[in-house]
């Protein structure tokens, strides 16, 4: 057994399919599939089973995915660090974000980041909270900011910005009401929220349960811009924390008013036994930037 072979494999793992999985290796159909048999020879167990027109991971095959990815991230972790000793950091470094926060940071991340470490590629993904932490575990990404993280004892957790939470309405079915709402008056209306298990959906009704109020949710949708069409048509009101909702009330369509005592952490997350990379401290340091930007605009706390 060797890296190769593992890398084979957990490349068709990752695609499902031998043929996408050799062009994305640049190798041989012919080559995958030698590899593969030879690997599971070695083991004496079978590791794929055909499914359609692509492959399926057994239950061994799926046990030994997640040995190989960690395996094959430490020895990439490795070579990167004795190669860029001395010089600018290279290579992929992958950040996950909830898409309120990516969406709006992201972007000038990505420019602040590129300008000062052109050689390194990064891999940029938005998702929910628990997706997130989920490839974090298994080493598909180096670190990621999100709200209401896993207790995972794996992980490591460094708080990065308080986040207030509105109640955006659409002018055409505006409630008349001030600057700043209520957890009582909250949960008094219709709202439109993402489905369980949302993280920050949990987080919402966890802060409303603390203040002896329970949330109405009219309906549930995980596309924002479905939410967002439904408030359009006057079908409820959204609960956003300030990242999403400053993108939407700078059309001006829409009206916000904070929730008081309402408020979400943000925190930056990695994975305990994985080395910090000089990729990942320059990430931190301009993370670090683009947060104190936007506590200066009143966004994040």
């Amino acid at each position: 057994m060797d890296l190769q072979q593992l890398r084979y494999f957990v490349t068709v793992a990752e695609v499902e399919n031998i043929t996408l999985a050799a062009h994305t290796l640049r190798v041989a159909q012919s080559a995958v599939s030698r590899q593969i048999r030879l690997l599971e020879e070695e083991l004496g167990a079978v590791l794929l089973q055909r499914a359609g027109r692509g492959v399926k991971l057994t239950e061994t095959g799926e046990r030994l995915r997640h040995r190989a990815s960690d395996l094959i991230r430490q020895a990439d972790d490795i070579r990167a660090d004795i190669r860029n000793r001395g010089s600018a950091p290279s290579g992929i470094l992958r950040i996950g974000a909830n898409p309120s926060l990516g969406d709006l940071v992201f972007p000038p991340l990505a420019k602040s980041y590129t300008a000062a470490y052109p050689k390194v590629r990064l891999h940029l993904v938005t998702d929910m909270t628990m997706h997130i932490q989920e490839a974090l575990r298994k080493g598909s990404l180096d670190c990621a900011v999100v709200a209401f993280p896993d207790r995972d004892p794996s992980m490591t957790v460094q708080r990065v910005a308080g986040e207030r939470i509105q109640l955006i309405s659409h002018r055409t079915h505006d409630l008349g009401w001030g600057p700043v709402c209520t957890v009582k008056q909250l949960a008094s209306v219709p709202l439109l929220l993402p489905g369980l298990p949302h993280r920050e959906r949990l987080g919402y009704e966890r802060l409303a349960a603390a203040k002896g109020h329970t949330l109405q949710c009219r309906m549930e949708a995980d596309s924002l811009s479905v939410l967002r069409d439904l408030a359009q048509m006057g079908l409820g009101h959204l609960l956003l924390p300030s990242t999403a909702a400053v993108k939407l009330t700078e059309e001006g369509d829409w009206t916000s008013r904070v929730v008081k005592g309402f408020q979400l952490e943000r925190y930056l997350v990695w994975h305990a036994e994985r080395p910090i990379t000089d990729a990942m401290n320059g990430f931190m340091k301009i993370l670090t930037a683009e947060v104190a930007l936007l506590i200066k605009r009143r966004i994040l706390q």
